[in-house]
């Protein structure tokens, strides 16, 4: 039906240009016009030896498709390391919560190759400022606002008959201290000479040296703790030991 009426519209528009403008034929509307214009296109179109189809053809489609596979498989190779990172970080997480479960009660000093010497832990004060009576030093450290310094004091013993050399700092040791269970903080790092990260002195036979441990806590969890333990890493080995 649509197609006679179109027949019919261009019939109309041949004998108006045929016959003239004397001959009065019904005005087109606006549709009518854009009916009769797009068919006659299509016709025009269906007849060119020369039109090129906006469809595909084979050898495109083969691209096309060859595309789409290769973002096809892209995106499934990122799938899979996607999963492969997850199932890493997960092995990686169950391995740290598996790790703070074990802790060793072995000697710093041991771990760290001191002969001759050890180490005791004799407790941890929460205060503003390392020394407390550091306003007459030259160099003090003072805590963040809303925060505290932990101060763990340790005592490197020499339990033989001759002069031992605590020398921690060339063992470039890495520490960290956990109390009650809970995360590991890192260490504060300062030119104290008794900073037992950086330790490095002698000391005589059957005395002892009193060093310190510095850490910064808010406020809210800095309480005295039931257990401390120190995170010791030396040459890619890993200790963990409990001090208190």
């Amino acid at each position: 039906m649509k197609k006679h009426i179109l027949c019919f519209f261009m019939i109309c528009i041949l004998s108006a240009v045929l016959c003239g403008c004397g001959n009065a034929i019904p005005e087109l509307t606006q549709e009518e016009s854009d009916m009769v214009a797009n068919y006659a296109a299509a016709a025009l179109l269906k007849y060119d030896s020369g039109y090129q189809s906006r469809l595909l053809n084979e050898a495109q489609l083969e691209e096309e498709e060859n595309v789409q596979n290769e973002i096809r498989k892209k995106a499934e190779e990122m799938a899979d390391l996607e999963k492969e990172l997850q199932k890493e970080e997960k092995a990686e997480q169950t391995k740290t919560e598996t790790a703070k479960e074990d802790v060793a009660v072995t000697d710093p000093a041991e771990f760290l190759g001191l002969d001759g010497l050890s180490v005791s832990f004799n407790g941890v004060d929460f205060v503003d400022q390392y020394p407390e009576d550091g306003d007459d030093l030259y160099f003090t450290t003072n805590a963040s606002e809303g925060c505290k310094l932990a101060v763990l004091h340790l005592a490197i013993v020499n339990h033989t008959s001759e002069v031992k050399n605590a020398d921690i700092f060339d063992t470039n040791a890495y520490f960290k201290v956990s109390f009650d269970g809970e995360n590991y903080h890192r260490i504060m790092s300062t030119l104290f000479a008794e900073d037992f990260s950086v330790y490095n002195e002698q000391i005589e036979p059957g005395s002892s040296a009193d060093t310190v441990i510095l850490l910064e806590l808010p406020v809210e969890e800095c309480t005295n703790p039931d257990t401390v333990v120190l995170y010791i890493r030396y040459q890619n080995e890993i200790l963990k030991t409990r001090l208190k």
